[in-house]
């Protein structure tokens, strides 16, 4: 550096900054564009999370847990059954079995207490099938947790631990099957 002329230092300077430069860019390049990815993954798990608490008739999400790779989201336990002159909200675990009655659905629960709701049992079907619940018949949907054995009358009819003999359609034969293990 001593032998340099003021030119030679000045252009190693310049050189010297624009490496450095260079790097730092790359670098903050590289953090943006993650920090933008994680915020766009947040946004969507913020906007999702939203839109579930905006329907009242479906079984809502929360956020549990937080880290920063993602997000848990996990369904709270209950579901909202809208009557008359209340709205009920029961946990899908204490449904002992759902029966369509035209366009209602009488909700059979622990205890055999019933609820009949205004709406159809197919709009009931997708919301507890993540609870476990199976369709056994064009009218009825089950929770295999209340199921005390299979009856082999009329081509199978499920046996209920509150003594309700429930019928088994051909077509969902082999999706109650599956479902109770068998």
């Amino acid at each position: 550096f001593l032998n340099m002329g003021s030119s030679e230092l000045i252009a190693l300077l310049i050189v010297g900054i624009l490496f450095f430069a260079f790097f730092f860019g790359i670098f903050f390049l590289i953090y943006f564009l993650i920090k933008k990815s994680r915020d766009h993954q947040s946004a969507i798990i913020a906007s999702s999370v939203a839109i579930n608490f905006s329907q009242p008739d479906h079984y809502q999400t929360k956020c549990v847990e937080e880290n920063e790779e993602k997000t848990i989201i996990k369904a709270t336990a209950n579901i909202a059954l809208p009557q008359h002159n209340e709205t009920r909200y029961v946990d899908p675990q204490d449904v002992v079995r759902c029966e369509a009655d035209n366009n209602y659905t009488n909700f059979i629960l622990i205890g055999d207490e019933k609820l009949l709701i205004s709406k159809s049992l197919k709009e009931y079907t997708d919301l507890l099938k993540p609870f476990g619940f199976v369709r056994s018949h064009q009218s009825h949907l089950v929770n295999p947790k209340f199921v005390k054995s299979w009856l082999k009358e009329d081509g199978g009819t499920l046996l209920m631990k509150n003594g309700d003999k429930i019928p088994v359609s051909k077509p969902n034969r082999d999706a109650v099957k599956i479902i109770l293990g068998k």
